[in-house]
C-alpha cells in the first residue's frame, strides 16, 4: 500500500525542500513566512498573510476565479514537488503510478472544491504540473539547492524567509 506519510525527518526535510524550490518556480517565495521541520504535519511551510488576502472584495467572478486558480495551481505545484523532491532526490527513484494516482486523487478534490473544475480539466493541470517538475528535479542544480535546504532545514529545525531567499538566490542566475 502506498502512502504520501514522510517516512523519517530526513524524508519531511526532502518534501520540504521541494516545496521551497517550488515557490522559488513559481515567483511566490514571498509569500513564505517560515519553513519548519518540527511544525504540525500542516503546518511545515507556513504562508504569510498576504498569500491567503483577496486583494479587493469588488472584484468581478472571473477575477475571484483566476486567482483560486493560481491558488490551485501553486498548490498542485506544491504538492507534486514534495513528492518528487522525496522520490528522485532523496530516494534515487521514479514516483509510481500507484503514488501518482493517489496524489492526483487529493488534487482532485481540491480542485473541484476551490475551483469547480472538471476531472479532465485537473487531470491536464497534474500532468503538465507534473512532467514539468520532473523534468525541473532532473537537474544537477536543483538537487545542490534541494540538498543545501534539507542540510539547513535539519541543522537549524527551522528557516525563516530571509533564510529561504538565501537558499533560492542561485536559481535567479539560471
Amino acid at each position: 500500500m502506498v502512502t504520501l506519510k514522510y517516512s523519517d525527518e530526513r524524508d519531511r526535510a526532502y518534501g520540504l525542500g521541494g516545496m521551497v524550490v517550488c515557490m522559488g518556480v513559481m515567483e511566490s517565495e514571498q509569500f513564505i513566512d517560515t519553513v519548519s521541520i518540527d511544525a504540525e504535519s500542516d503546518e511545515g511551510l507556513r504562508f504569510t498573510p498576504d498569500f491567503f488576502y483577496l486583494s479587493n472584495p469588488q472584484l468581478s467572478a472571473k477575477a475571484v476565479w483566476n486567482d483560486r486558480l493560481n491558488h490551485f495551481q501553486l498548490l498542485t505545484g506544491l504538492v507534486i514537488s514534495n513528492l518528487l523532491s522525496r522520490a528522485m532526490l532523496r530516494n534515487h527513484e521514479s514516483v509510481s503510478r500507484e503514488l501518482s494516482d493517489l496524489l492526483l486523487g487529493h488534487i482532485s478534490d481540491e480542485g473541484k472544491h476551490l475551483c469547480s473544475l472538471e476531472d479532465d480539466e485537473i487531470k491536464a493541470l497534474y500532468t503538465k504540473t507534473f512532467n514539468y517538475f520532473q523534468r525541473f528535479f532532473n537537474q544537477r542544480e536543483v538537487e545542490i539547492m534541494v540538498g543545501n535546504i534539507v542540510d539547513g532545514l535539519i541543522g537549524r529545525r527551522t528557516l525563516t524567509n530571509e533564510e529561504v531567499q538565501m537558499f533560492l538566490r542561485p536559481m535567479k542566475r539560471w
